[in-house]
């Protein structure tokens, strides 16, 4: 699953004008994807991906360095679960650009397989 943010963030769902959908992810398997286009402010030196617990409060900070990224494994922020709310900005040495708009959604991780499967006659 892939949790795609643009200018306007979506998911693999779509965000409607001020209500937010929530999902839920599998931390190893989820990455957050964004596009960005260059625009009439300063060239981008790296995407900062900021998340945290309560909408608004990014706790989580990391930043993608490379200025031609478009995407960030979900297991590079966020690495225990729980419901997260994230945003990503661009920046440069002159300062960050404001937020992206924010997606929220439940992160945790599948279980693991069963083991020992057999069948007894009646």
């Amino acid at each position: 699953m892939k949790i795609l943010f643009s200018s306007i963030f979506l998911l693999v769902f779509t965000t409607l004008a001020q209500a937010q959908t929530t999902i839920a992810v599998d931390i190893t398997r989820a990455e957050f994807t964004w596009t960005w286009t260059q625009g009439s402010g300063g060239v981008v030196t790296a995407f900062r991906m900021k998340c945290g617990a309560t909408t608004g409060n990014y706790t989580l900070l990391v930043s993608a360095p490379d200025p031609a990224a478009r995407s960030l494994p979900l297991s590079g922020v966020v690495t225990s679960p729980g419901k997260y709310f994230c945003t990503v900005s661009a920046a440069n040495a002159f300062g960050e650009s404001p937020n992206s708009n924010e997606v929220s959604f439940d992160a945790g991780v599948a279980p693991a397989a069963p083991v020992g499967l057999s069948i007894q006659a009646q």
